[in-house]
């Protein structure tokens, strides 16, 4: 009986010893890789999305939200247009952007008690584009950094809206 409790007592010991370590350089490789911040990965697909919203009578368009979405560079957002073929109290909206291939985008209109309604975008990175991205990532990892990454960025938003109701359209809350 001794014997048993004396190898019982050592192997717990070395299980302690085991585990220590094995915590020990999970830390020290953790804590050895950078962040990236905003890393972009490979975007290939070019897509726009189109949404119609109608605004009640005394309803204004105050602005558009992009949610982990960043305007590109070289986009010139947002834009203005107006078109009489629209029903009066509709509001256009077409958001150009590229992404990584499986990366879908979509807009929808969030309305607020004050009469205000707000558009948003958002990128929904599913399991193809992981896997489209997998490479970069991986490739990421080895050189010891990690990064938030950037599935999908804006590169043209156009808000069109009937001519007579182009009062109703304020973008001074246009933010990314």
């Amino acid at each position: 009986m001794r014997k048993l409790r004396l190898t019982a007592l050592i192997l717990v010991f070395a299980g302690l010893l085991i585990g220590g370590v094995g915590i020990g350089m999970c830390f020290v490789e953790a804590s050895s890789f950078t962040y990236g911040e905003g890393s972009r990965l490979n975007m290939t697909v070019t897509d726009t999305v189109t949404r119609r919203f109608s605004l009640d009578d005394e309803e204004k368009l105050t602005g558009f939200e992009s949610w982990n979405m960043p305007t590109a560079p070289d986009a010139d957002v947002p834009q203005v247009e107006t078109d009489a073929k629209l029903a009066p109290g509709t509001v256009q909206v077409d958001v150009e952007y590229r992404a990584v291939p499986g990366c879908i985008v979509d807009i929808w209109a969030g309305y607020y008690g004050d009469q205000t309604a707000m558009v948003h975008a958002s990128p929904d990175a599913g399991a193809e584009a992981v896997m489209n991205a997998k490479d970069q990532i991986l490739s990421d990892i080895k050189n010891r950094q990690i990064g938030d990454y950037q599935w999908a960025e804006i590169t043209g938003i156009t808000f069109t809206i009937h001519p007579n109701d182009r009062d109703r359209l304020d973008l001074s809350q246009y933010t990314e």
